[in-house]
């Protein structure tokens, strides 16, 4: 190998070397790009769901209690619907019943298999309620 090929050589080696570095340097960019990416969507997504669960329990106090009832009500009515079916005058029963007494007869469900049934579970805890 003569002097000029060795130069010539060693100007492409060095080249490809510079070109190799460059790409190695845009992917790491790169990946610390998308990272970041991940990270502040995480970090946004935890900001959000602060901030939401915030707006919610504000929400919470004043209507939010209400679509709650009102999911849990249709959740009662979809489960009860197995046994019974559920008519006007079951969705007037359920309608009595607040919150806490929804869960209370979602406890006893599994008691009720008649519309008769439900009457007198519905009965029970507006009585119940009357006493406290």
């Amino acid at each position: 190998m003569t002097e000029e090929q060795r130069a010539e050589f060693l100007r492409s080696t060095s080249l490809d070397i510079a070109l190799m570095r460059t790409r190695f340097d845009e992917i790491d960019e790169q990946k610390i790009y998308e990272k970041g990416q991940r990270l502040g969507k995480k970090i946004g997504e935890c900001i959000g769901e602060r901030i939401g669960r915030q707006q919610g329990e504000l929400v919470g106090e004043r209507r939010g209690e209400r679509k709650g009832e009102a999911r849990q009500r249709r959740m009662l009515q979809q489960m009860l619907s197995i046994w019974i079916p559920m008519g006007e005058e079951e969705a007037e029963l359920l309608q009595q019943l607040n919150g806490d007494e929804l869960l209370l007869l979602s406890g006893r469900y599994e008691v009720i298999k008649t519309s008769k049934d439900l009457a007198e579970q519905v009965h029970q805890i507006v009585n119940q309620r009357t006493y406290r």
